[in-house]
């Protein structure tokens, strides 16, 4: 058996750790090692980090207090993120749509009163994703990490433009998606928060235990597996199953981890654009199961539908759209 002490051939003085590597570790002759050694791209301009926080002169408060100066603090974007991933051998191993919470709320509300629960009227647009992802260990065990990420959509779009928040709700899904998964890498690798040029001018050292294919019996194995089955050899997709399950009350709810939503919006989108991607949808996501009414929960036409929202500025029947006028008709006498 070998022994490796990733510390002491790559001290914290010059690179940053990622993940559990600060053990010593006793390798079998069937593992081998793989240290992988990333730098990350220090110029916000290629995508890789950002500002997260802008420097500050020192200054002395009305209280005569001084506050030393604080250099520019980076953070590290989605696609630095992925860098680092694929150094470190991360694999997706599920990614799965969770019900929100404020979903949660109104089912629990309903389902003490009776009242079935209208989807296809309500107007909340908040999503939750679940993702796994697989993480290759030192000590030759893979680790799973989830990571639970909601975006509640009033908490963030405040402050968009309206082009900006039609292009932010285009792509929904796959922001929130994305983020679980930045969050589980996150999680995965121990990364930082922010940190100074400094520390991100050094290299990322991340390390992992492989099959040693110099070793004759692994190496026999490995043939054996591969040409084993034609499956094996190509390889199976993999299904990503979309299942609707609660957000665990344990899971961390953000609306956003640092990074800006800007970055999500195409600043060539015109409003022109939008309004005919909206007449496109309108026509066909629309489906006739979806329109009810609003006060008997009986189903309604589309065109009833959307008469009702027009003339009563809420979707009824034909029924609860007369007693309404006979309502407005009392209040007149």
């Amino acid at each position: 058996m070998n022994e490796l002490t990733i510390s002491k051939k790559y001290p914290v003085e010059k690179y940053n750790l990622l993940g559990n590597t600060d053990v010593i570790s006793e390798i079998p002759d069937i593992k081998s090692p793989v240290v992988q050694v990333v730098r990350l791209d220090t110029n916000p301009k290629n995508g890789e980090v950002y500002i997260h926080q802008k420097a500050k002169d020192a200054y002395t408060d009305g209280n005569g207090k001084y506050h030393p100066a604080i250099p520019n603090l980076y953070a590290i974007t989605k696609n630095g993120l992925k860098k680092l991933a694929d150094g470190a051998g991360i694999k997706t191993l599920a990614s799965e749509h969770v019900i929100p919470t404020t979903c949660q709320k109104c089912v629990a509300v309903n389902q003490h009163s009776g009242k079935v629960v209208q989807c296809g009227n309500c107007r909340n647009k908040d999503v939750a994703f679940r993702v796994s992802i697989s993480v290759p260990q030192m000590t030759g065990e893979i680790l799973t990490v989830d990571d639970t990420h909601e975006i509640i959509v009033d908490n963030v779009t405040p402050g968009m433009t309206d082009k900006q928040r039609a292009e932010f709700m285009k792509h929904l899904p796959q922001i929130c998606e994305a983020k679980a998964l930045n969050g589980a890498i996150r999680t995965a690798l121990h990364i930082k928060g922010t940190y100074t040029l400094e520390e991100l001018k050094k290299p990322f050292v991340v390390a992992y235990l492989v099959p040693n294919l110099n070793h004759e019996e692994v190496r026999r194995a490995a043939i054996s597996s591969m040409f084993g089955a034609e499956q094996r050899l190509f390889g199976n997709s993999p299904s990503v199953e979309q299942i609707e399950t609660k957000v665990p009350e344990h899971a961390s709810i953000e609306a956003s981890d640092g990074e800006n939503y800007d970055q999500y919006v195409d600043g060539t989108y015109t409003e022109e654009t939008i309004q005919d991607e909206a007449l496109v949808r309108s026509d066909d996501g629309i489906r006739a199961q979806d329109f009810y009414c609003d006060k008997c929960g009986c189903h309604i036409e589309e065109r009833v539908w959307n008469y009702s929202v027009d003339k009563f500025d809420r979707p009824l029947c034909y029924k609860c759209q007369k007693l309404m006028r006979n309502g407005q008709r009392g209040g007149m006498r």
